[in-house]
């Protein structure tokens, strides 16, 4: 069985910055996973021409099963909200997680994690300093 996972920026390409359905489709396929689990992935955003991202992925890897999880209803760093444990905001634009299966699966469940208790990133103090000296071997003359 294989199994990739895949941060897919809400379908857009690295190369322009583009959403295109097809560029996806490929490099979904050229992944061949068994099972495929998605994160940063758009269902009916404007910003990714209101393409269902894990419908997409599942047709082009040929899954019998996918499912998405969204995270936030409406489009991040816009207007949007969290979901409640009740809803799934099917019918709205969506941001979240997706995972597509060639295998059959018996039951899914979503478990909904509180935010992190910092907001990213997280700025770490940097390790010891020379104080002006530079080092051999670093690009210096020392």
């Amino acid at each position: 069985m294989r199994l990739a996972t895949f941060n897919v920026l809400h379908g857009r390409s690295l190369d322009d910055g583009e959403v295109e359905r097809e560029r996806f489709r490929s490099a979904v396929a050229a992944l061949d996973a068994d099972v495929l689990g998605m994160q940063e992935v758009d269902r009916g955003q404007p910003r990714s021409g209101h393409i269902d991202l894990t419908q997409v992925a599942a047709e082009a890897s040929g899954a019998v099963t996918c499912r998405f999880a969204p995270a936030l209803i409406g489009t991040p760093g816009e207007t949007y909200r969290r979901l409640t444990d009740d809803e799934d905001g099917a019918d709205e634009p969506s941001f979240g997680v997706g995972l597509v299966s060639r295998w059959p699966v018996r039951s899914w469940h979503v478990t909904r994690l509180t935010g992190a208790p910092l907001r990213s990133p997280v700025l770490a103090p940097k390790g010891p300093r020379s104080r002006g000296r530079t080092l051999r071997g670093r690009g210096g003359r020392g």
